[in-house]
């Protein structure tokens, strides 16, 4: 992993930004962060993010929408969803609208977030293979 890849994380918890900030390392990723989806959208819409990781629970417009229009916007986007209060409804909508993984908050331990980060990276890593193959 390299920091050819930009993260943007969305929560409105100082404290959620700063400890996955702190899990993935800024010196191995180029991280951003937002507190409003909002506020991710326009950065999405001004800046190629390779990984996104969302709150499911965000007030006002919620996370699951934002995913959607995250997708919607930029299809090979990957995004990961994370929730305080998880539900079967929130779990399964975010698999619908196409996140690649969902975290429980508070974090059990660095080493699942990191995980689900490394999977989305390998699926990033096999789209850009095929589309080399593809223009050989």
């Amino acid at each position: 992993m390299n920091n050819q890849y930009k993260v943007l994380v969305v929560d409105e918890e100082d404290e959620i930004l700063s400890e996955v900030k702190q899990i993935l390392k800024e010196d191995v990723f180029d991280i951003e962060t937002a507190k409003s989806a909002g506020e991710a959208f326009e950065k999405v819409e001004n800046d190629k993010y390779h990984i996104v990781l969302i709150d499911a629970d965000l007030s006002g417009e919620d996370g699951i929408e934002l995913l959607k229009e995250i997708k919607s916007y930029d299809s090979l986007a990957q995004v990961i969803m994370m929730s305080e209060h998880s539900t079967m409804e929130k779990i399964l909508a975010s698999l619908e609208f196409g996140a690649n993984d969902f975290l429980q908050k508070p974090f059990a331990n660095a080493e699942r977030v990191l995980q689900a980060v490394e999977y989305s990276i390998q699926k990033l890593e096999r789209w850009r293979e095929s589309i080399i193959q593809l223009v050989k």
